[in-house]
């Protein structure tokens, strides 16, 4: 069995566990929440204060590269063909945030990574990660997360702070400061301290956005589908690319002031061993945890996941991909009926699309 289909059999399995996906449409059905403990190396704590890259502390937390002229960003080319950043649509163009020095770019590019921000709701349209399973395998010992340093959070000076959620908001309530590019996606290169740098960079506040624990920390949510392509991409030595963002609704909830996004997506893109292209695309909703936290009309459907057409994230998020042609759901509800193309339930092996 080839290195692709190995993979895809095991996440078979895992989504099979994972995944009630019902409709985008059904109505909530109350069920108790899972809050399982994160393994000890993923514990995550709210960090206390701002602190911006200027910051000369001796401490053993989390430092950051200060040549930002440095970053080359998410590499367009890096599966052996061109899958560049997303495209922002017309109607959220006015939102986005532009570097305010140099040329007239809205790409914050760090160490293996780029995102774009909002500055209306200072979350990150999107961020684009490569990793690379390969690379990251040739390190050798690489130092734990605690060796690295302490989880501390920085500003980006590249762009406006008050274009940012600062570490302020996320004390004394349930919400984490949710890392959109997982730090270890960008724990890889070649040499360790290059891996270390790319570690570090996802510690920016505009790589974040508020996330409740129990959806965060969870290994049947979130982390669950951030573990499952990050372990599998090593496991196999492959190359991916992922997409991540929140989705971003007018009548998202309130929360001191900020609107807090019911809904986040990814995208992952990989080769398959017969060179061919694979794009899948994933929601999570946390709806259900927030609903005692923030302020809103109605009540959202209840917490779930959904693998989903890429199609469906570009409508939620007026963001393009060009990825459909790269998408097993796409191309089979492109010959589908229209009353085939709802999300279906994941129940067996069989019914879900790879």
């Amino acid at each position: 069995m080839n290195k692709f289909a190995t993979f895809f059999k095991n996440i078979i399995n895992w989504i099979s566990g994972l995944f009630s996906v019902d409709s985008l449409k059904t109505t909530p059905q109350s069920k108790p929440v899972e809050k399982p403990q994160p393994a000890k190396d993923e514990v995550k704590t709210k960090p206390k204060v701002d602190t911006l890259p200027t910051d000369t502390s001796t401490s053993t937390a989390i430092k950051i590269d200060p040549e930002y002229k440095n970053r080359e960003g998410y590499n367009a080319n890096f599966l052996g063909i061109k899958v560049p950043l997303p495209k922002l649509s017309k109607d959220i163009e006015p939102h986005v945030v532009f570097l305010t020095e140099g040329v007239h770019k809205n790409e914050l590019k760090y160490h293996h990574f780029s995102v774009v921000m909002n500055g209306e709701r200072k979350m990150p349209f999107f961020t684009a990660v490569n990793i690379d399973g390969v690379s990251y395998e040739k390190l050798g010992d690489v130092p734990s997360r605690s060796a690295i340093g302490r989880d501390k959070w920085y500003f980006d000076p590249r762009i406006p702070k008050e274009n940012q959620l600062g570490t302020s908001f996320y004390t004394k309530n349930d919400f984490d400061i949710g890392h959109q590019v997982r730090r270890e996606d960008a724990l890889w290169g070649d040499n360790l301290e290059t891996a270390i740098k790319a570690n570090n960079d996802t510690f920016h506040l505009t790589n974040a956005a508020p996330q409740h624990k129990d959806l965060n920390r969870n290994a049947h949510r979130w982390l669950g589908l951030e573990s499952y392509a990050l372990n599998n991409c090593r496991k196999y030595g492959l190359k991916i690319n992922v997409f991540t963002g929140p989705v971003f609704a007018e009548t998202d909830g309130v929360y001191n002031d900020i609107k807090i996004p019911d809904q986040f997506w990814k995208i992952i893109v990989m080769i398959k061993d017969d060179g061919t292209p694979s794009a899948t695309g994933y929601i999570v909703q946390q709806n259900d945890l927030i609903d005692d936290i923030v302020k809103r009309g109605f009540v959202y459907e209840q917490f779930e996941t959904y693998q989903v057409p890429i199609s469906k994230i570009e409508d939620l998020t007026h963001v393009q991909f060009g990825l459909n042609k790269y998408d097993p759901l796409q191309k089979k509800q492109k010959h589908a009926l229209a009353f085939e193309l709802e999300p279906q339930i994941i129940d067996s092996f069989d019914k879900i699309e790879f």
